[in-house]
């Protein structure tokens, strides 16, 4: 009777290098015995147990097994891609394109840009209540922006209102960063006011007291490049704000913009869901609310103000068309090729 051939090394399990092995770790490819030995080998390897789907598997190594694995993680992104689909549509910001070719739903967006991202319950409030009350579209960015972060915008539903975060920028300035963020705008005060203001009121330069605070706790360090105002609602109550243009920017916007009245400005938003060689602003009255120069507009978070001493020609290269009203969004493509081809025919005449 011929003697039995012993063992390899190459056969054995690989964690107790005693018994044959059966298995094969899929993460690590090591080889073991029995689930004893493969829960020892995943504790002392710290290893998954899970195969890396993304690693690249040469042409040759690709077998059945690697098919299968494949088809696995494919499954697994239809699952998410459908659970994702539904809470969308659940929180209202998604409709269902009917199937195509492939029999897969696909999740749009309620109007054309890009794609809209989940919203929880109190940033659903605010857009259908700009979009009921106000006629305005907000569209929240994906929370890893910065703007995102920036935003602090609210609805007060005691007064009907949203209190905007509020951008300025002024691009004719260039030689320090020409932009600043507002918060706690009322929409029914006047851009043209906070303006005013600024330029008329002074930093408050007050120090804090030497002895820090008293029984009560320490007491808050006033800002010393803070503008306080007193803005004016269309119902004529005052509203204490607090600007915080930077005391360097105001200092320059002083010495460019404080002989230029405030309606000799030109006051522009920019319309968005264009393509972007296609920049076109509209005109805003900065003496009448906020709320009534947004109407018909999507603002990506919060309305940015561009404020110029004469209408801009270039944006980032590109011919820009300026409407001397804003008008519903679904007549802005339009416009902005009418506004082109007037320029163009002036040219040549």
């Amino acid at each position: 009777m011929a003697e039995t051939e012993p063992q390899t090394v190459a056969t054995l399990c690989e964690q107790c290098q005693k018994v044959p092995a059966k298995y094969k770790c899929p993460g690590c490819l090591v080889r073991t015995c029995s689930l004893a030995c493969s829960k020892t080998h995943k504790s002392e390897a710290n290893c998954s147990g899970q195969r890396d789907k993304a690693v690249f598997v040469k042409r040759a190594d690709y077998d059945a097994n690697t098919m299968m694995s494949d088809y696995g993680f494919l499954q697994d992104l239809t699952r998410d891609h459908a659970l994702l689909l539904r809470d969308a549509q659940e929180q209202g910001v998604a409709q269902v394109k009917p199937k195509g070719r492939a029999g897969q739903n696909s999740m749009v967006s309620h109007s054309d840009g890009p794609p809209n991202v989940p919203l929880d319950r109190s940033q659903r409030n605010i857009v259908s209540r700009a979009k009921e009350q106000r006629q305005v579209m907000i569209r929240y960015m994906s929370p890893g922006i910065k703007r995102h972060q920036q935003n602090k915008t609210i609805w007060v539903s005691s007064k009907s209102r949203l209190v905007w975060t509020l951008e300025i920028a002024i691009p004719e300035i260039t030689e320090l960063p020409n932009k600043w963020i507002e918060n706690g705008f009322h929409d029914v005060c006047q851009v043209g006011n906070l303006w005013s203001g600024i330029l008329s009121e002074q930093p408050n330069a007050s120090e804090p007291k030497a002895d820090g605070g008293d029984e009560k706790g320490p007491r808050k360090r006033a800002r010393t490049d803070e503008v306080r105002l007193q803005l004016l609602s269309d119902d004529g109550n005052k509203y204490p704000f607090k600007s915080s243009v930077p005391a360097e920017l105001l200092q320059v916007i002083k010495q460019k913009f404080s002989n230029i009245p405030v309606e000799d400005l030109v006051w522009l938003i920019r319309i968005q869901n264009l393509p972007a060689n296609k920049p076109t602003f509209c005109k805003i009255d900065p003496l009448q609310p906020l709320y009534t120069q947004l109407r018909y507009q999507t603002v990506l978070e919060f309305p940015t103000v561009y404020v110029y001493s004469q209408e801009p020609t270039t944006w980032d290269g590109y011919a820009v068309a300026v409407q001397e009203h804003c008008v519903a969004e679904n007549d802005t493509e339009d416009v902005a090729i009418a506004a082109n081809s007037d320029k163009e025919a002036a040219n040549v005449e």
